[in-house]
């Protein structure tokens, strides 16, 4: 397993600040380096000016710019697509409606926290 130091950054994006606040706690208590945003334009931005991969926790429904569109845009851009994994995180209905725009796994709402944390995991493994 990755020592914490070599853990890739996680930026969870989601409008919902208990999500983010859960999402958090649950992946630095795992060493993940965390960094947040609150809707798919501030992702967009953040990646844009990123130096390293990250592993994206999307929420797909949100004001502003919601997951689907930060992907077409992303798929748009393969040189930053390449760099980043993106997880959609989202209810089973919405999840399935978007999986078109390619993203590398997704993680139901309400999560299980042992799935979730397995799916971080497992992305990480195949960054490193």
């Amino acid at each position: 397993m990755a020592s914490a130091s070599t853990k890739p950054t996680v930026l969870i994006v989601d409008d919902e600040p208990p999500i983010r606040k859960v999402l958090t706690e649950l992946l630095s208590m795992e060493g993940y380096p965390i960094e947040t945003a609150t809707n798919g334009q501030e992702a967009l931005d953040m990646l844009a000016r990123s130096s390293k991969s990250l592993i994206v926790l999307l929420d797909i429904l949100m004001p502003v710019k919601g997951g689907r569109e930060v992907m077409i845009e992303l798929n748009a851009r393969p040189s930053d697509r390449a760099k980043h994994k993106i997880l959609f995180v989202s209810a089973n209905d919405r999840l399935a409606a978007n999986r078109d725009v390619k993203p590398d796994g997704e993680i139901a709402k309400p999560f299980d926290t042992n799935a979730l944390l397995d799916t971080v995991a497992a992305v990480a493994g195949a960054m490193s």
